[in-house]
């Protein structure tokens, strides 16, 4: 697989757009509470990242469908540089950008990445071989994470050494170098393909694809999987974790970070063991470590709001992030080997629609209701929904059953 020039070119690219984009979001982020020193006003900006995923991404499936992917990833990261590069002109003819430009400017940013990831997603296994896939998105994985545990430091520290409009001519040229990257890599086998796609109406390549989703016996119980346990994941927002510190274990910001550093830790630990030493354990089992992980999660989110300390905390938020990357490294990898080809953009936008808007809901929901409940027993709510639905896709005998050893 690191012999495969072309997925090393497309590894390139995740790095270089990952970087770009979570550095300029991080830096907004301190922008707005420094402009506006409101908790709320600057957990906007995570309802910003989220909306759009949830207003097209069901056309935006159809679209990664119907064009070339390699393409799609070049024209998204041209609309980020228009982006960012409006943000500087404003910036250089010293305007006062407000808290709803900001708003804006990630939105835009946002949707260009609702284009951006299935497409990404969806080259994976036209690059490398089936026997490679999980190693490829284990490999996509560590990066990710390694990426954005180092863009919290990364940006923290630009924005109190330059001016953002220095910081965002940075991020243009992460941009710029993650176009070459994506032109260097070459694709026989999609272009056909794509032109076929082409002949259907947009209405009917929509239809068509929900019609695909609801019918593909893995695909199916897979996207019901993630919306399902997107419910819970809104418990592990960064507010209510920040609440559950302060309130409950008597912590402090420092100790907040550390179980946010904990949690990803765990989660680059996951897939480190996914891209080695359990690879093989995921292809021949995808579909029973899929289901473990699920009932892992729920058994540490029960420990994790039984925490007597910080410290305590710490270890769990970390072993929850074990089992949590393994689980979304094994689904991608199941989907990639399973769904055809000129429909895998549309599952992975949908998958996308459908636990962003859950996720959405459920962080401001209860953030909400953690001003009248305590907050352990929310964490423990958390836990019951991973078990249900742990049981969900233990009840589904080709979801139990499924590997990636004989497709």
């Amino acid at each position: 697989m690191f012999q495969n020039k072309n997925f090393i070119f497309l590894w390139f690219v995740n790095v270089f757009t990952t970087l770009a984009v979570e550095l300029f979001n991080i830096t907004i982020l301190v922008t707005i509470y420094e402009q506006t020193e409101s908790t709320v006003l600057t957990a906007g900006t995570m309802v910003a990242r989220t909306l759009p995923s949830f207003l097209i991404s069901p056309v935006a499936g159809v679209i990664v469908d119907r064009f070339l992917r390699k393409n799609i990833l070049i024209f998204m990261n041209f609309l980020r540089i228009f982006i960012i590069a409006c943000v500087i002109w404003f910036l250089q003819k010293n305007g006062d950008v407000t808290f709803w430009g900001y708003y804006l400017i990630i939105a835009g940013l946002a949707v260009a990445g609702v284009f951006s990831k299935p497409a990404s997603m969806a080259l994976i296994p036209l690059l490398v071989l089936k026997t490679h896939l999980v190693k490829a998105n284990s490999l996509i994985m560590t990066t990710n994470l390694i990426i954005m545990a180092v863009s919290f430091t990364i940006g923290s520290w630009l924005i109190l050494a330059m001016q953002l409009k220095y910081i965002s001519t940075l991020v243009v040229l992460l941009f710029a170098i993650s176009i070459m990257a994506t032109m260097l890599i070459k694709i026989s086998s999609l272009k056909k393909t794509n032109e076929n796609n082409k002949k259907e109406t947009l209405w009917k390549s929509l239809t068509l694809g929900w019609s695909y989703l609801n019918k593909h016996k893995i695909a199916k119980p897979l996207t019901i999987m993630e919306a399902l346990e997107h419910l819970p994941h809104g418990i592990w927002t960064s507010a209510i974790m920040l609440a559950f510190t302060i309130k409950v274990l008597h912590g402090d910001i420092s100790d907040w970070g550390y179980q946010l550093t904990g949690f990803f830790a765990g989660m680059i630990v996951g897939s480190i063991g996914s891209l080695s030493v359990i690879s093989n354990l995921i292809s021949r089992y995808s579909g029973r470590i899929i289901i473990i992980n699920a009932f892992a999660v729920g058994f540490f989110t029960f420990a994790y709001a039984n925490s007597p300390n910080i410290w305590v905390a710490v270890i769990w938020s970390f072993l929850f992030g074990l089992p949590f990357a393994i689980r979304d490294i094994a689904q991608d990898s199941l989907l990639q080997s399973t769904v055809e080809e000129k429909q895998l953009g549309r599952v992975y936008a949908t998958r996308e629609m459908l636990g962003n808007a859950i996720f959405m809901f459920a962080g401001i929901f209860f953030a909400w209701l953690s001003d009248f409940m305590s907050i352990r027993i929310i964490y423990v709510m958390g836990g019951v929904m991973y078990i249900f639905t742990g049981f969900y896709a233990l009840s589904n005998k080709v979801l139990r059953k499924s590997d990636m050893t004989d497709i």
